[in-house]
Order: structure tokens, then C-alpha cells, then sequence
């Protein structure tokens, strides 16, 4: 799959692309610097995450931050800085604390409590190693789960594109426990009762592709066999016109 399609996905590429447009949080987290934080690249991911919090700090905390985008935002921070600091744990595990720490100077008001929290306590993928990505990869894929039901549905092509794309999942589902971030479970046992049964074994059989395709099989010989119709129709008219 290439093109960018999917929740997730959507939302880790807004995330890329907003690094076009920093430099006006710098201030912010210049808190770092106390922290014995210099790094530019640390720096950056910083006003990241300060852009996307004040970005949608007023209209998403009318009813809370969205919990599955700050589930999402967690992630790609983990992610940034595990491939910056290349994977050391307790490198990751200090930098992140540090950037929850800042955030508490950050924000202010009635909802400051909900902004801070949108930064999820993640100890566990510490603990994890170098398979922390597993973890990020199972619930992406739980989050996408809807969405790549309803486009599978769409044609016979794009079901097997999905099929193969969940079948890859299996190995995830082998270790699911342990690879499931206990914090989100924690906040929403609905979703990982759910992503639960989200296991290949039981989703691919689901989507009937060899249905669809004879389904679009038929539709294409029913096409063709109308058009084959007309055809020889007009040509029958054709002729009774000239004689």
C-alpha cells in the first residue's frame, strides 16, 4: 500500500508535515535547556508536540482531547525519539518525561490537566526494547481496523490489497497481551476487547474476497453481454434502414 489512506496514517503525516511550520514554540520549550536538554533534534519534536496541543487545545477539550488522537500523538513521540536517540530506552523514557514535565508549564486554565494527559504514560514501551514499534504497529492497526473494512468492500483489488496487508499482522497477534499498551486498555477496555478480535484468523475470512470477485466477475460478463447486445441491435437497424 503507498498511498496515505488509513487514520493513522492520516494523522502521523499532518504530523510530518506540520515540521514545515515550526519555530513559533521555540519558547515554550526553551524549559528543555534547564532540563539539560540541548539536542535541536529533540528541540523539534518538542514544538511539535507543543504546535498540535495548542493547535487543538480549545476545540477538542470543549468535550476532552480526542483520547484515540492523543493515543496516536503518545506514539509518534515515542517513535521520533527512538529513532533520534537510536533506541535507547532510558534515553527515550527521560526525554519523554521531561517533555511532560514542560507541558505542565506550557498550559494553563480549566483544561490544563486534559492537555497534560494527552501525553500518555508509556513506561511500558520502555520495557520493551527494541520491540516497542510491535506495540505502536498492533494498535495503529486496531485503530485502522474500520477503515480498512469499509475500503476492502470497495473492489475485488482492493480486498486482496487488505488482506495481505492484515495477514501481516498475525505475529502480532501471537503476543497480543503483552504487545497491547496496558495504559490504553487501561482507559478504554472497549477498544482492546475489540482489537482482540481483530485477529487475522478471524478478520480475513470476513472479507470475502473470492465473493467479490465473482461478484465483479459477473457484473463485467452481464456488461459485456448487454453492450454485445446493442451492438448487434444497432447494426439490425442499420440494415433495415438501408434496405
Amino acid at each position: 500500500m503507498s498511498s496515505i489512506e488509513l487514520p493513522s496514517e492520516i494523522f502521523y503525516h499532518n504530523l510530518k508535515t506540520s515540521y514545515n511550520k515550526l519555530g513559533q514554540y521555540i519558547h515554550e520549550c526553551d524549559i528543555l535547556h534547564l532540563l539539560k536538554t540541548d539536542d535541536s533534534q529533540i528541540m523539534s519534536i518538542c514544538e511539535n508536540l507543543v504546535q498540535y496541543l495548542k493547535s487543538n487545545y480549545a476545540k477538542e477539550n470543549e468535550e476532552h482531547l480526542n483520547d484515540q488522537n492523543c493515543n496516536l500523538l503518545s506514539l509518534w513521540i515515542y517513535e521520533q525519539l527512538f529513532e533520534h536517540l537510536e533506541d535507547s530506552s532510558n534515553r527515550v523514557l527521560i526525554t519523554y518525561a521531561n517533555f511532560q514535565h514542560m507541558l505542565s508549564y506550557v498550559f494553563t486554565g480549566d483544561n490544563k490537566i486534559q492537555a497534560i494527559k494527552c501525553l500518555r504514560q508509556l513506561g511500558q514501551l520502555g520495557s520493551l526494547k527494541n520491540e516497542w514499534k510491535k506495540s505502536k504497529d498492533l494498535y495503529d492497526y486496531c485503530v485502522d481496523y474500520d477503515e480498512i473494512i469499509k475500503k476492502a468492500s470497495s473492489s475485488y483489488e482492493k480486498c486482496k490489497e487488505y488482506e495481505e496487508y492484515i495477514q501481516k499482522k498475525s505475529p502480532l497477534y501471537k503476543e497480543f497481551d503483552r504487545l497491547y499498551i496496558q495504559a490504553y486498555k487501561s482507559e478504554n477496555n472497549d477498544l482492546y476487547k475489540k482489537c482482540k478480535n481483530y485477529n487475522p484468523i478471524i478478520a480475513i475470512p470476513k472479507l470475502e474476497c473470492d465473493k467479490k470477485n465473482l461478484a465483479q466477475e459477473m457484473s463485467n460478463a452481464f456488461l459485456h453481454n448487454f453492450l454485445v447486445k446493442i451492438l448487434i441491435l444497432q447494426k439490425h437497424l442499420a440494415m433495415c434502414y438501408w434496405e
